[in-house]
């Protein structure tokens, strides 16, 4: 903080008082000098000898002027520092005042946005039941095979989804992989359940594999196209579906990107599949590989019929159907996907399991790469044993 002293000198308090204390210091040593000090008698010189007996006085005068001088000037700067800092509160206290309302509308849009929060998070729960309700029981399925789902949602709800029926005497099992995950996703997944139950339900004749992917892409292309062109461009899943004959003992196979693991005894028959893509030995079993179609179900710049592939069945085969989640799973000390690799060797390596101990080891082991990760995607595995 600055001052003007005698009206046009600016000076801080600090410079002020160096110096006055070096005047009041000056006057002070004149004037004790000239108090203690005597002129020689020999000097007659009328002015000399009026300075030595007054100038002293002067100086003693000066030195308690530059005192009262300090003091007005010091009161001065206190007065003024005083004035700033009595302005200096008020801005702050206008500034807390201020602040405190933000904070107080700060914490009530937090509290707004928190309930909120808590209403769509009940409502998207509320969702999650309601497709918990759609997807098909699995006690009846527990009445005609050996298997296991392995169903893990991202979130509350999921895009991933299994569905099965029966007609005449055939079980239709798919799984499938909505566009996204969450509601989104929950949304498609509904949207192909519900298309798959009209589908087999409005039809009298036993529909192949390839057909109900054909059918089922028709419809949901359909049902979307009311939207802009970008939506149905990206919506869509990825699924495979097989049509098991308990009776003959094989299936029908069609995949549009998910494909289909079968594992066998190494001993047995091997499997004749045109599409199998390549087979994975480990001690006294091998998976196959069986490609899908690389088209989804949805709108694809070339858009071909699917294909089917019909596979003979022997006692004790292993049938696998998965949405890549499991496999995009990040995890492992390098913090990497789980991968195709690592999955076959696992499924191989829990043939002796029965199907409740291969879903509780698979469980187990995608927990351990994940470790501290959080889950990449939605997760299904369907396994069945013959």
């Amino acid at each position: 903080m600055r001052m003007k002293v005698l009206g046009f000198i600016p000076i801080t308090k600090n410079q002020f008082i160096i110096f006055e204390t070096i005047f009041f210091s000056f006057f002070f040593l004149l004037t004790v000098f000239l108090f203690s000090y005597k002129f020689p008698i020999y000097i007659e010189d009328p002015l000399v000898l009026f300075h030595s007996k007054y100038l002293k006085y002067v100086t003693l005068v000066l030195s308690f002027l530059i005192v009262i001088e300090t003091q007005y000037y010091l009161n001065r700067f206190i007065s003024k520092q005083l004035e700033l800092n009595e302005k200096q509160k008020n801005k702050i206290e206008f500034q807390n005042k201020e602040i405190k309302e933000q904070n107080e509308e700060i914490q009530n849009q937090n509290d707004e946005i928190k309930y909120q929060n808590n209403e769509i998070t009940k409502s998207i729960k509320y969702a999650g039941r309601i497709q918990e309700a759609i997807l098909p029981s699995q006690e009846e399925l527990r009445k005609k095979l050996d298997y296991f789902i392995l169903y893990k949602p991202k979130d509350i709800v999921s895009g991933d989804y299994y569905w099965f029926s029966e007609k005449h005497n055939k079980l239709i099992i798919v799984t499938a992989d909505s566009t996204g995950h969450g509601v989104p996703g929950a949304f498609m997944s509904i949207l192909g359940i519900s298309s798959l139950n009209e589908i087999i339900n409005e039809t009298k004749e036993c529909l192949n594999s390839d057909e109900i992917l054909n059918r089922l892409r028709k419809r949901i292309i359909n049902s979307l196209k009311h939207e802009n062109e970008d939506l149905v461009s990206e919506a869509g899943m990825d699924l495979a579906i097989i049509i098991f004959d308990k009776e003959r003992k094989e299936i029908q196979f069609s995949g549009a990107k998910n494909p289909l693991f079968l594992i066998r005894n190494v001993y047995s028959e091997k499997l004749k599949a045109m599409r199998t893509s390549d087979t994975t030995v480990k001690d006294q079993y091998e998976l196959y590989h069986i490609k899908p179609d690389k088209m989804p179900i949805g709108k694809y710049p070339v858009m071909k019929p699917f294909s089917k592939e019909t596979i003979k069945l022997l006692e004790n085969d292993t049938l696998y159907l998965f949405s890549d989640g499991f496999i995009d799973q990040y995890g492992g000390k390098a913090g990497k996907k789980l991968m195709s690799k690592r999955f076959k060797e696992l499924l191989l390596k829990i043939q002796d399991k029965n199907m409740d101990e291969q879903k509780y080891t698979l469980n187990k082991a995608l927990n351990k790469w994940k470790n501290n990760n959080d889950q990449t995607d939605d997760i299904i595995v369907f396994g069945i044993r013959v």
